[in-house]
Parts: structure tokens; C-alpha cells; sequence
């Protein structure tokens, strides 16, 4: 398996992986509009995408973003950052600990200090998941326009 940089050619399979994982169409377009802007601001350091393949089939994505005002509170350090998503084809075969694992190497070279992420309580199945690589439940929240759910943080 390879990881590396999203590329605009990977947008279609990217998105058959979204739909294993969400049904709200404006969330999916969102994910969608993300993928565009990080093609057209690549060297933009508050957005990156990673694909990771396998014979040359798009397996899994991660991502992060600007961390939303709604987690500010959750950071400890000034230069804190968004896991903002990840989704993988295959559950239980590594590929979303690879992505997770490339996610906060490449975050940590950038500079940011800490990873921040939320999940909703309607995704408790992938909580356990989240639990692991040193990240920890720091508090529940109701943010803007979503449900009751859980943030996690790693200070890198």
C-alpha cells in the first residue's frame, strides 16, 4: 500500500468511499467542494488530502483543515489543526491507521502542535478506532448544524 497526495483524478473513487460512510448529501457535497479547493490551492496549508492505494485502487482517504471555531476551546497549543475526515473501503486491514499515522506526521512537519477531531454519536462504531495512536476524549459537544458527539485531541 502507498500513501500520497490527493490528486484530482481520485475524486470519483474518493467519493464512492464517502458514500459507504455518510447519506446527507449536503455534508457529501462539502466533502466534495473540499476536495476541489485543496486542487486548486495545493500549496494551501490549511487543507490537505491523502489517498492511500492498493494496486492501484484508491483505498482510504484522510484529511485536515483549519480548525473549526467550534473546537478552539478543546486546543492547548497556538497551532492546533482539524482532522477533518477520514474513510476507508476496507474496515479492519490497517489502511485507516496508515492514514491516521501519515496524517499526524505530515501535520506535525508543518508545525501544527495538535489534532483535533469530532465524530458524532451517530459514528460510535469507529470510536474505539479513534481511541487509539495516543488520541484522547477531551469532552462532548453539540456543534453548529450537526448532533451530540465526541472531540478527540493528540498533542504531537
Amino acid at each position: 500500500m502507498i500513501i500520497r497526495e490527493f490528486k484530482q483524478e481520485d475524486q470519483k473513487a474518493v467519493e464512492k468511499i464517502f458514500a459507504l460512510y455518510w447519506t446527507d448529501p449536503e455534508f457529501l457535497k462539502e466533502l466534495s467542494d473540499e476536495l476541489q479547493s485543496f486542487i486548486k490551492m495545493s500549496l494551501n496549508k490549511d487543507l490537505g488530502f491523502f489517498v492511500s492505494e492498493e494496486s492501484n485502487e484508491v483505498v482510504g482517504i484522510v484529511g485536515f483543515k483549519k480548525l473549526a471555531d467550534y473546537l478552539r476551546p478543546y486546543a492547548t497549543t497556538n497551532t492546533p489543526v482539524e482532522l477533518y475526515v477520514i474513510a476507508v473501503k476496507h474496515k479492519r486491514k490497517g489502511i485507516g491507521k496508515k492514514l491516521k499515522m501519515k496524517l499526524i506526521e505530515e501535520v506535525k512537519e508543518m508545525g501544527f502542535g495538535e489534532v483535533l477531531f469530532f465524530s458524532p454519536n451517530s459514528h460510535d462504531e469507529s470510536w474505539n478506532f479513534h481511541d487509539l495512536l495516543d488520541f484522547e476524549r477531551v469532552g462532548e459537544i453539540i456543534p453548529p448544524d450537526d448532533e451530540i458527539g465526541q472531540i478527540w485531541r493528540k498533542v504531537l
